[in-house]
């Protein structure tokens, strides 16, 4: 991948102040995705399903250029929102997460933060055709997954294998490492797997624990 220098900006607020702008805990997984993105010399990243926008925010204060999307305005506008109070520059838009509708420039790597768990095996499939096109030769992908090992792998109705339905109509997909190696050698050279545990804070239900797998890949073959 061709190497460029980061933009390392004198920071428009302190550490401090940007950690509670950005709600008081910085997620491990955004410090984990931007330690491998640090290493491979990526600059330009891709944050497709950007949520509430704290990851994209994170890796614009380090110095990455990022561009970020999801599927709801809604949404858009609160991770635009995000990055402005904190003092970073992100370019956001509204587009389907799994196939995006808008021809995309080609970025050096794309932070993927709990996506594949939320799709179903065709979705899942789709997105890393969706990866791999969006990314240069060389490119680096990043992924954080769910877990078989979390503890609430099992729950509700299995509506395909380790891909339960909740309650609330939602499904979750689990892996094991060796399951995502291979989801992500169709596309990619799988570089590096491993657990982490993250806390996150849930509306209404205060801190959660979730038993997760981060992964990187490179894309090596051309489109």
């Amino acid at each position: 991948m061709r190497q460029r220098a980061r933009i390392q900006k004198q920071p428009a607020i302190g550490d401090e102040e940007f950690l509670q702008r950005l709600g008081g805990v910085l997620p491990e997984m955004a410090q984990a995705a931007a330690r491998i993105l640090e290493r491979a010399g990526a600059y330009s990243v891709l944050c497709p399903a950007c949520g509430c926008g704290k990851v994209g925010t994170y890796l614009a204060r380090k110095g990455f250029r990022v561009t970020a999307y999801d599927s709801s305005s809604h949404t858009v506008t609160r991770a635009a929102t995000v990055a402005r109070q904190c003092g970073v520059q992100v370019e956001v838009f509204v587009d389907d997460v799994v196939v995006p509708r808008r021809a995309l420039r080609r970025f050096d790597a794309l932070y993927a933060g709990d996506l594949l768990s939320h799709l179903l095996a065709s979705q899942r499939e789709a997105l890393l055709r969706s990866c791999h096109r969006a990314l240069r030769q060389g490119g680096v992908l990043v992924v954080s997954v769910m877990s078989v090992d979390d503890e609430r792998y099992g729950y509700g109705r299995m509506v395909e294998p380790d891909t339960f339905e909740f309650g609330t109509g939602e499904s979750i997909h689990f892996y094991a490492a060796h399951d995502l190696h291979a989801e992500l050698s169709r596309y990619f050279v799988v570089t590096h797997i491993q657990d982490v545990v993250e806390t996150q804070e849930v509306p209404g239900l205060g801190p959660q624990t979730y038993r997760m797998l981060l992964a990187a890949a490179q894309k090596l073959d051309p489109d």
